[in-house]
């Protein structure tokens, strides 16, 4: 960091009084040096936004009650998520569900979607009306039910005999309360069927005729399932037994195995973590290590699933798993709180500290401000110091070549925060960077709220579909915790920077090219207080020049011509 200004041209000089205190941060890019193509489906979401405002390139239709979703009486189960229950969608039939209106609208606006395929091996009844997994009836008084949910005055819709498959053992009246607290032995049948792999390639199958293949069009993507090392506890109404190593690579060998039959060009993603326990151990080992990670040679499970989806390859020459899907919440205190939306927490102390944590994502030095911590940092695996995506590529590297990596479902705040809305922009960045294929936010941000500026920086950041694009190279800041500086390089188009101002007052950035640039500039940003905009605008001839006006927690976006552009009138629309 440095304080003398004097060397260097200001872009804005209209900022310069706001910036009499400000510090000036050095940043360097090399336009040819860890150069790899950004790829557009890292700006995902899940849910069904208005792609009309906002191009998101991939939606991925996920969460814990597709696990268990009946595609043929378009019937979708809650899970634990709300007291196991089938919920009827739509109008019963196929073509008139939700799904299948989402899928059609994603494709004609030309995204992808992502669609979650069940593997649970159960599918909800297929009857159009509410059943529940946990009847106070027939296994006793439960702890909560739907209608004790809303206090002394519940809805007329409610299901009193609705429980949550939590008891009492003091009142074990019918012998179905656990010493555990829980539900057992109640009958999966309740509210669901068996189900089989070719249930869900006839749901393929059908999507095909109304879509097409994934070669000509239709649905490319499919997810096995969803965090299936959760489903003791999410699904424990049909999957009460927790998950093991072999379990899930049997699942994924006749599941995968029947999409790929169904459709080769399909593209098949797994496992599906559920966070941080899973990427090293079974939900039979209960986070991390334990006896199914020791049978299976101490390796963590995620590197050995690697292993079996290359083996399996090289012995029936069928990629399984193309692409290796986590999941990934930051567990610092007050980071991620579903509890207080749209806003979250925005004090000073869980905006830095949320801030801080995005280095969990690729930075090997850095310890987890979070429960993560009490891991340890032994050796080999240095649980405290998580660096999940150049872990998720190192293991890739080793153990199966080739793999693309996903991140679909993450979350770093609420809607409507301005540290939240920073720490998203710059995610997208490091996702980019760092290399990650796909990604998807869980879940879609609200139209117009802080974090929808976020995506609209990557995705519209002139309101003309202006659009982040061509190779990630380096960019280097000298103070990364107050600035971080990302760079791409659409060859014989543009250089753009992305400036994430994480300090509580304004900075500038003295930025060094590398390469001689010439031609007009643009600076769009954003912050908390302010809509994404082109802030400023001018004209640069030179290896370097200085952004003046980067205010306290903002995102920017500077789009300039790039070296080797043919120079016509008219260059500076970017």
């Amino acid at each position: 960091m440095r304080n003398s200004l004097a060397p260097i041209v200001w872009l804005a000089g209209s900022c310069l009084g706001m910036l009499a205190n400000a510090a000036t941060i050095d940043v360097s890019i090399d336009l040819a040096a860890d150069r790899h193509p950004l790829k557009r489906e890292i700006f995902g979401v899940s849910g069904a936004p208005d792609l009309g405002a906002v191009a998101y390139p991939l939606l991925r239709w996920g969460g814990n009650s597709t696990t268990r979703y009946n595609w043929q009486a378009d019937v979708h189960n809650t899970a634990s998520d709300w007291f196991f229950m089938n919920i009827p969608d739509g109008n019963g039939t196929p073509s008139g569900s939700s799904v299948e209106a989402l899928l059609e609208s994603t494709l004609a606006a030309g995204s992808q979607p992502l669609l979650t395929l069940s593997t649970i091996g159960w599918t909800p009844k297929a009857v159009q009306q509410k059943r529940w997994g946990y009847s106070v009836v027939k296994y006793g008084p439960q702890l909560v039910t739907e209608c004790s949910y809303f206090g002394s005055n519940p809805p007329a819709w409610c299901t009193a005999d609705a429980g949550n498959g939590s008891c009492n053992p003091a009142q074990n009246q019918t012998g179905y309360c656990g010493a555990n607290g829980l539900i057992v032995g109640n009958d999966p049948l309740d509210t669901a069927d068996p189900a089989t792999p070719q249930t869900q390639t006839a749901w393929m199958a059908h999507l095909q005729q109304r879509f097409g293949t994934a070669a000509s069009g239709g649905v490319r993507y499919y997810a096995l399932d969803n965090e299936p090392m959760l489903w003791n506890s999410t699904h424990r109404d049909v999957h009460p037994q927790p998950l093991t190593y072999d379990e899930i690579w049997q699942r994924t060998v006749a599941y995968a195995g029947a999409i790929k039959a169904q459709d080769p060009d399909a593209r098949v993603f797994g496992p599906v973590t559920w966070g941080y326990c899973d990427l090293f151990g079974s939900a039979a080992d209960n986070c991390l290590d334990g006896s199914d990670r020791a049978a299976h040679g101490g390796i963590p499970f995620v590197k050995w699933y690697l292993q079996q989806v290359c083996a399996y390859q090289a012995q029936h020459g069928v990629r399984l798993v193309d692409y290796l899907d986590l999941h990934y919440y930051p567990q610092g205190d007050g980071v991620v709180d579903f509890s207080d939306p749209p806003n979250g927490s925005e004090t000073a102390t869980v905006s830095a500290r949320r801030l801080r944590s995005l280095k969990e994502l690729y930075d090997p030095t850095w310890q987890s401000e979070s429960w993560l911590a009490d891991l340890g940092s032994a050796s080999p695996w240095y649980y405290s110091h998580p660096q999940l995506i150049r872990r998720a590529r190192a293991w890739i590297d080793e153990a199966c070549p080739g793999t693309g990596l996903a991140i679909t479902e993450y979350n770093w705040g609420a809607d409507n925060g301005a540290s939240s809305a920073i720490a998203h922009a710059e995610a997208l960045a490091i996702f980019a960077r760092e290399g990650v294929d796909v990604a998807a936010r869980w879940v879609a941000p609200a139209a117009g709220s802080l974090v929808e500026r976020a995506f609209r920086l990557y995705l519209d950041f002139d309101g003309q579909g202006g659009r982040v694009e061509g190779d990630s190279v380096r960019a280097t800041s000298t103070n990364v915790d107050a600035l971080g500086a990302y760079a791409f390089h659409a060859s014989g188009s543009r250089v753009m920077v992305v400036l994430i101002n994480k300090a509580t007052t304004a900075n500038a950035a003295a930025i060094d090219f590398g390469t001689t640039l010439a031609g007009n500039w643009q600076l769009y940003q954003f912050s908390g207080s302010s809509n994404l905009a082109l802030a400023s605008s001018g004209n640069v001839n030179g290896t370097s020049l200085v952004t003046a006006n980067l205010p306290a927690r903002s995102a920017s976006l500077l789009v300039l011509p790039d070296s080797d552009r043919i120079f016509v009138d008219g260059f500076d629309q970017p």
